[in-house]
């Protein structure tokens, strides 16, 4: 992987690293985007995406930030109340677009770094009618890593249908859609698919998008509805970002030859190797460099790690960036106190040692 002359390396937790050869694939010319090679390369979009989803689904594919298709799956979702589960910065951002969707919504809330656990959601669920529940997969703010699948199963006891945002998890964390029978997953381009940022994904199962029609303010550019119909012609409602368009087919092409089983072990050895260098670098220097989600709900993706108190993260960050290495800052409320690593995309084992190496260099120094 090549290294970008003017910043380094990008091991933020998105936008990640692009490959040189995916960014030229956007130099191809412009297409009618309703015509027939608008169509079949939709198409062989769809066979593309499909698998790293584990579904049979329409995939819907947006020109637009992920935070659209959040607004989609609020605008889209069934009447009533809403429970939102917040354990970060991402998720209460998706808690917030409900509210000011004008939706009745309380929110779950744990701390940064934790996750929600099944006997608490159900006894939150048993409490009040709720007719959804928004959820983030893994917490980009933090890397801590919810189990969506049981906590769809737990909403859908009570009745509830499950919102989940998979904006860090999604083509580097395990996700089976059809299996696990999931309403409706969102994600962006620029994490662990490795893409520039401008597109977002979604797909709803046939039950959601059947609701969806009984939703009386479900706008119009993230009307999933609409997504929906025209998917399946190989179409998009809106002139699409045909770059970006061709950039996702050329990745498409990689991530198939990889196989998203073996990118999503990939991305764990990614985590486990980035927990082994924290112990390490902890035992050598005496100095408390911890991961803040526990062992067990680390996210593979994306690490958060609290610093020393007398290191602060701009430093720290700045330091690393002088040797050719950007990492990520604290989100939020974790801004000045902790820094992110985002393991995700194309990075591999050897390309995470440099950025190790960068971090050990300055918390040596």
């Amino acid at each position: 992987m090549s290294t970008n002359k003017t910043f380094g390396t990008f091991f933020l937790p998105g936008p990640t690293e692009v490959r040189q050869e995916i960014l030229a694939a956007m130099m191809q010319p412009m297409i009618a985007h309703r015509g027939s090679a608008f169509e079949q390369l939709f198409e062989r979009l769809q066979r593309g995406l499909r698998p790293l989803l584990m579904t049979e689904r329409p995939v819907y594919i947006n020109s637009s930030s992920a935070t659209g298709m959040m607004e989609s799956a609020i605008r889209c979702a069934p009447a009533g109340r809403i429970l939102s589960l917040v354990n970060g910065a991402f998720s209460e951002r998706f808690a917030h677009i409900a509210s000011t969707c004008a939706r009745d919504v309380d929110r779950y809330e744990v701390g940064w770094g934790q996750i929600h656990t099944i006997p608490q959601l159900d006894e939150r669920l048993s409490m009040r009618k709720y007719t959804a529940i928004t959820v983030v997969h893994s917490e980009t703010s933090t890397g801590a890593l919810n189990d969506i699948r049981a906590i769809s199963d737990c909403a859908h006891r009570h009745g509830a249908v499950c919102l989940v945002d998979s904006v860090s998890g999604f083509a580097g964390a395990e996700l089976r859609f059809d299996e696990w029978k999931l309403d409706y997953v969102l994600t962006g381009s620029q994490k662990a698919l490795a893409l520039p940022p401008g597109l977002s994904f979604a797909v709803a199962s046939p039950s959601f998008v059947d609701q969806a029609n009984a939703a009386s303010a479900r706008g119009v550019y993230f009307d999933l509805v609409e997504l929906d119909a025209y998917a399946r012609r190989n179409q998009t409602p809106s002139t699409p970002a045909l770059s970006l368009f061709y950039a996702l087919e050329f990745q498409l092409k990689s991530i198939a030859a990889e196989g998203i089983e073996a990118r999503w072990a990939r991305h764990k050895a990614m985590a486990v190797r980035t927990q082994e260098w924290l112990a390490k670098t902890a035992d050598e220097t005496g100095k408390r460099v911890v991961n803040i989600a526990p062992l067990g709900s680390q996210s593979p993706t994306v690490s958060t790690i609290k610093l020393p108190t007398d290191l602060p993260a701009e430093t720290f960050t700045a330091a690393v960036a002088k040797r050719g290495i950007v990492v990520g800052s604290g989100y939020g409320k974790l801004k000045g106190s902790t820094f992110r690593i985002g393991h995700m995309g194309d990075h591999t084992i050897e390309t995470l040692e440099r950025c190790l190496s960068a971090c050990s260099s300055v918390l040596r120094a």
